[in-house]
């Protein structure tokens, strides 16, 4: 009997060491990527935003890593609708990728009940990139150095606003369920993006900003910008100074933003697997996960399946909060 139960477990175990090899026979056999055939990576904003960053690094992984020849296309406007739709209607081969977001792809279905797409039904997930907090921050001409001193100078009549990377997006939500909270008149300045939110932030032009601690670290470090607080449900180890909304008594602000990659609902499964195993070795490379790690992201690196269901979750949630704070675009 113990002999018997020996060899089994041999030979499942030699089932294991060849599952790789026949998988990669089967990417291989797939014939993707053709090699005179670039992957177009649509990243939904502007150039120089976080989205466009951690995609061209991703990008840059495939095209040294994989042999692949990816092009990063930015397609911004229109709350990432334009990229996002662009993805939705490309043939189902696995050519054409979207660098998705928390606002795109879970938000935005319930800001925009007309938008040219269904997310859930149009979209194959392919993996979560990572994920990370928002922080609400003051430029550091206002003076405002906490978020007490914030409500204080709203109540007393200063004229407030805040900026977004756009509607629908985790910023624009972020600020709008915190004025909700706090009973506060902040002005939204929605922008087409992180890198002209961040640039018009940084000159002065708007004075407050919600956003991901990344996308303004250098102006963190400077103390260009100030943090207020963090969406995080505990202090984050790279900002211990900074204190969570939930420390200051807003308990349900309490959020993760995220990014993610999808292609076409409809994708061969061995192009799926295909992509998902490329893109997740890229992502756990070690300079890709020094950087998020330094700039308070965590890689998420996940399955498919993982993703698609977190995707639905995220959807679901994001409908009920849209629904509270009565911002709906349409």
């Amino acid at each position: 009997m113990r002999r018997r139960h020996w060899l089994q477990s041999l030979s499942f175990a030699l089932a294991g060491l060849q599952l790789a090899p026949l998988r990669a026979r089967e990417r291989a056999s797939s014939g993707f990527p053709d090699p005179a055939k670039p992957i177009r990576l649509v990243v939904p904003f502007p150039a120089g935003g976080t989205s466009d960053i951690r995609a061209r690094q991703v990008a840059e992984h495939l095209r040294q890593d994989a042999g692949w020849s990816v092009v990063v296309e930015n397609r911004p406007g229109a709350s990432g609708m334009i990229g996002s739709e662009l993805v939705a209607k490309a043939p189902a081969d696995g050519y054409t990728l979207l660098l998705g977001t928390i606002g795109t792809l879970a938000i935005n279905p319930a800001m925009f009940p007309a938008q040219p797409y269904n997310v859930l039904q149009d979209f194959q997930p392919v993996t979560q990139f990572s994920r990370s907090v928002s922080v609400l921050m003051a430029h550091r001409y206002t003076g405002i150095a906490s978020l007490a001193h914030l409500e204080a100078a709203v109540r007393g009549g200063a004229p407030l606003a805040y900026a977004s990377t756009g509607t629908g997006t985790i910023g624009h939500m972020v600020g709008e369920i915190y004025k909700k909270r706090a009973n506060l008149d902040i002005t939204h300045v929605p922008y087409k993006g992180t890198a002209p939110a961040v640039q018009d932030f940084v000159a002065g032009h708007v004075p407050l900003l919600v956003e991901t601690p990344s996308a303004v670290w250098e102006h963190l470090k400077a103390g260009t910008a100030v943090p207020l607080a963090v969406t995080s449900s505990a202090r984050m180890p790279q900002l211990p100074s900074v204190p969570t909304f939930r420390e200051l008594g807003y308990r349900d602000i309490v959020f993760d933003t995220w990014q993610g990659i999808v292609t076409r609902k409809g994708v061969p499964p061995a192009v799926l697997e295909a992509l998902n195993h490329e893109i997740v070795k890229a992502l756990r490379s070690p300079d890709v996960v020094r950087s998020h790690e330094e700039q308070v992201n965590v890689v998420v690196a996940n399955t498919p399946e993982q993703f698609e269901r977190f995707i639905a979750d995220e959807t679901r949630k994001w409908a009920s909060v849209v629904r509270e704070t009565g911002v709906a675009a349409g």
